[in-house]
């Protein structure tokens, strides 16, 4: 072979070199970019699950805690009526013990 053609062959082999490698760094590029995508595309998702999560969450304790306060003000209503139906009993009875008192004093 002559010096003109191994070189010529050399010249073609490093442009194909070059041509790969070009090529190459275009698809890690593309492939970077994807991923990176991809990377945004599942912290959204993840994002909008944790909310969802925590909405459902705050939701569902406003819940619980809205029954248990019904169920304790409902405990102290039937407190308070118990309470109101023995003091009127009770008052009776003391409002006639006074009047012995004052009658028995009226009398002493």
């Amino acid at each position: 072979m002559a010096r003109d053609d191994i070189l010529s062959k050399i010249k073609t082999a490093e442009a194909e070199a070059r041509t790969a490698v070009q090529r190459v760094l275009e698809e890690k590029d593309k492939k970077i970019a994807a991923a990176t995508t991809e990377a945004v595309n599942l912290v959204k998702s993840a994002e909008t699950d944790a909310q969802d999560y925590y909405d459902k969450s705050v939701a569902k304790a406003e819940g619980e805690v809205k029954t248990k306060k019904q169920t304790i003000i409902q405990s102290g209503e039937k407190n308070v009526n118990s309470l109101s139906g023995s003091a009127s009993a009770k008052l009776d009875k003391a409002v006639e013990y006074l009047m012995k008192e004052f009658m028995g004093l009226l009398h002493a």
